[in-house]
């Protein structure tokens, strides 16, 4: 898998890149269910899948593309014999929602089929090429952004859309778990027990199904959570660590920074450092 992450951009406010990447699946390779704090968009090169949203699946394969929503819960997974290999768009902005509203896309709906599969292909390899992190090679990347929605939104319709008939209640209560997280990460006093009993659920099977799932304890995915949201502040503000951990439920900023720096392999000043001098 390669992929790129990008900083917020002062100049860039209303529509601006997260991440870009590339990755050929190996069969039933699968992600999720899960929730992204940004817009995904997965365009399929090779081979095919599904997507999941809700209680819809898309069954997809190459020349079509996904866009997850961010705080939309999804689950997608790569054929067992003929995987699918894709490019991703990671972006954000004040007003990309209504941007892509205006151009015909909807949540309930986030599938289309790629019009001039030849000429996007050779754009994204041209994005995945470039380097997001050089003035006047940001600049064009910009510019590019811009052009794919354009491009993508020239066929919206006529992607099979299959019913899922029976809900499987391990991913429902991940489901729920993750909801939770993502309500409490900030309180330092929660505990992943509180959504056992929220559930009314044991403590060792909602462990199992959770990780069944996501391939992550509930306490495994709630450190990645609080890691991920301080990343975003250690990017986008001045706050000091200690205001930085309060924020994410951590009482002691030392237990933060050692936790920070064993997933990181950065202290938070020195990640700071190095996303804002780049």
């Amino acid at each position: 898998m390669d992929e790129d992450f990008f900083k917020n951009e002062i100049y860039y406010k209303d529509l601006y890149y997260t991440t870009k990447g590339k990755e050929q699946c190996a069969p039933n390779h699968s992600f999720g269910p899960t929730v992204r704090e940004y817009f995904l968009i997965h365009i399929i090169m090779k081979g095919k899948g599904y997507f999941e949203i809700g209680n819809s699946r898309f069954n997809l394969k190459e020349g079509q593309f996904f866009i997850i929503y961010p705080n939309v819960m999804t689950y997608y997974q790569a054929d067992e014999e003929d995987p699918w290999e894709y490019y991703w768009i990671g972006m954000r902005g004040e007003h990309l929602e209504a941007l892509l509203t205006a151009i015909g896309f909807q949540v309930s709906h986030p599938v289309g089929n790629v019009k001039n599969f030849g000429q996007v292909k050779a754009m994204l390899q041209e994005i995945m090429a470039a380097n997001p992190f050089d003035t006047l090679s940001r600049l064009r990347l910009q510019g590019q952004l811009y052009l794919f929605l354009s491009m993508l939104a020239h066929d919206l319709d006529g992607t099979e859309i299959k019913q899922i008939e029976k809900i499987n209640k391990g991913v429902e209560y991940t489901k729920r778990a993750i909801e939770i997280i993502k309500e409490r990460y900030q309180d330092s006093d929660f505990f992943i027990g509180d959504i056992s009993k929220e559930l009314a659920l044991n403590d060792s099977y909602l462990t199992a199904v959770f990780h069944k799932t996501t391939n992550r304890t509930p306490h495994e995915y709630l450190i990645d959570f609080r890691i991920q949201k301080s990343r975003e502040y250690l990017e986008t503000t001045d706050l000091s660590i200690a205001d930085i951990a309060e924020k994410i439920g951590y009482k002691n900023p030392l237990s933060f920074t050692r936790i920070f720096k064993s997933k990181m392999q950065l202290s938070p000043r020195q990640y700071a450092k190095k996303v804002k001098t780049k």
